[in-house]
């Protein structure tokens, strides 16, 4: 894996923890500058996940990867969880 891959795969994943989703079941790969987000997310439990639009943190979260240096491209195939 280039160095490039497993920079942008960490920044990915930052970006993750910025947002009321559980990531714990997600997968984060990048190859070849294409980021593949899949598995299943869900809301945070508790008061953080209360109210969260699962669809629409995705979309922003798809956004964001694909504004990072390094990533043409986000795949996103991940389960969503309602």
């Amino acid at each position: 894996m280039p160095l490039e891959d497993k920079q942008a795969r960490r920044l990915v994943e930052r970006e993750l923890a910025k947002h009321s989703i559980d990531p714990t079941m997600l997968t984060v790969a990048v190859i070849n500058k294409i980021c593949y987000i899949g598995g299943r997310v869900s809301a945070l439990r508790g008061i953080m996940g209360r109210g969260v639009d699962l669809k629409r943190e995705m979309q922003l979260i798809c956004e964001a990867a694909g504004a990072i240096t390094g990533i043409n491209d986000v795949v996103m195939d991940a389960r969503i969880d309602d």
